[in-house]
């Protein structure tokens, strides 16, 4: 007579539903968006370039990419420089940005001003909250989406983000809009063509039928 047996195979997992997020979020994962270059040098200065490289537009909104670069010029020093430096990487990206409080200057801060005079910015707080699904909110929304570093050390340092503009925007100009006080950044608008943007998101296909 067998003592020790094996134990039951295990019971089969129940399945699982499949989580897929609002569009409001971001954008959809099985799907290849039609792409724009856009590649607009949005500010310029001695120590900065912040560049609106391209879009990558779908069916109900589009991921704009932008690219930054920085480098240390005469009469900054060295705290100064490692300072941005930090900025740059995202460290304190969002201080500041709490709910009837002033913006901190180190705060980034992007958005979209559309024709009729609607915007969307990304430190608006209608980011989405922690409850999932997220409740819908009221359009037009701007994410950011975070990015990463392309390098950096004592002289240069360059950096991108990636920003989701929901819902697609009206196929007709709209201004792409920046602002960084921590780096000398006024104000800045620059003209965005909407029609290629939702002439791409057309083009838009799932990866699979």
């Amino acid at each position: 007579m067998d003592f020790f047996t094996a134990p039951p195979p295990p019971s089969e997992p129940e399945p699982v539903e499949e989580m897929v997020h609002p569009a409001w979020v971001g954008p959809p994962d099985a799907m290849l968006g039609g792409t724009v270059p856009i590649e607009r040098t949005v500010f310029r200065s001695e120590a900065l370039v912040i560049v609106l490289t391209s879009a990558v537009a779908f069916p109900e909104g589009v991921k704009l990419h932008t690219q930054m670069a920085a480098r240390r010029v005469e009469g900054v020093s060295e705290k100064t420089w490692w300072d941005r430096h930090e900025l740059f990487f995202g460290v304190r990206h969002h201080r500041g940005a709490r709910p009837g409080e002033p913006l901190g200057d180190e705060v980034l801060r992007f958005g979209v001003r559309f024709p009729d005079g609607g915007k969307a910015t990304t430190v608006d707080g209608r980011q989405h909250p922690g409850e999932w699904p997220p409740p819908r909110p009221e359009g037009p929304l701007l994410r950011d989406s975070g990015g990463g570093g392309g390098g950096g050390g004592d002289h240069f340092v360059s950096s991108s983000r990636k920003l989701w503009l929901w819902p697609l925007p009206p196929s007709e100009p709209f201004e792409f809009v920046v602002e960084w006080p921590a780096f000398d950044v006024p104000l800045t608008f620059v003209e965005i063509d909407g029609a290629l943007i939702a002439a791409a998101a057309e083009r838009a296909r799932p990866y699979w039928p």
